[in-house]
């Protein structure tokens, strides 16, 4: 079997146990905020695998992640790669997830919840990626992606997620000039478990009253 073959297989084994997961339990209602104000500072660790393509080829790799977020909405992101062939990076930017108040403040939710936790959890992110070379070479770094819960308590352990996602690197110094080297951009797609811890904070008071005219 080749190693693209093997990738697949490995990645449509974590969607089919994600989609069974979560059809057994996510399907409550919800309220649109899912516990953001509650706690509203997430850390969350993931770990997982992938593949950086060269010249066509597959090749396995290795990922862990750590994201600290505000409110699921913005935050920090940090994440290394390692592979046999591709080398390692270390990737440090910014994690952007618009959807969460958009659909919020304009009143959008699905209220299902895991339709509304998918939706919100499409993120993007960018910055630079450190090659861990020994040359100090440095890249530009963009992704994207999204998340499914898997099993979420509203407790400080806020849940377990499947993270799939895909990033961007561009490490050639001469690619504004000529077409970029296919030995210096590359392409990861990769998947990780993710565990998120939620920490309380102040943002319900950020809140403003309501009222509701009956």
């Amino acid at each position: 079997m080749t190693r693209g073959a093997r990738l697949g297989v490995i990645v449509g084994s974590m969607l089919a146990l994600s989609s069974l997961c979560a059809s057994a339990s996510a399907q409550r209602t919800g309220d649109g905020l899912y516990g953001r104000w509650d706690r509203g500072l997430t850390l969350a660790l993931g770990a997982g695998g992938g593949a950086t393509w060269l010249d066509r080829r597959a090749d396995p790799n290795v990922v862990g992640e750590a994201r600290f977020l505000v409110a699921d909405t913005a935050g920090v992101a940090v994440s290394g790669r390692w592979g046999p062939d591709s080398g390692q990076h270390l990737f440090v930017g910014v994690d952007l997830r618009p959807l969460f108040p958009a659909l919020f403040f304009l009143y959008k939710q699905t209220w299902n919840e895991f339709a509304d936790l998918l939706l919100q959890s499409i993120f993007f992110e960018m910055g630079p990626a450190f090659l861990l070379d020994g040359n100090r070479s440095v890249g530009l770094g963009v992704g994207f992606g999204f998340g499914l819960p898997l099993y979420r308590p509203l407790t400080t352990v806020r849940g377990l997620w499947l993270r799939i996602a895909t990033r961007y690197v561009n490490t050639d110094p001469s690619y504004r000039q000529t077409q970029p080297s296919t030995d210096r951009t590359r392409w990861t797609l990769y998947a990780t478990f993710v565990l998120r811890l939620g920490f309380h904070s102040k943002l319900s008071r950020w809140e403003p009253p309501r009222y509701r005219h009956r």
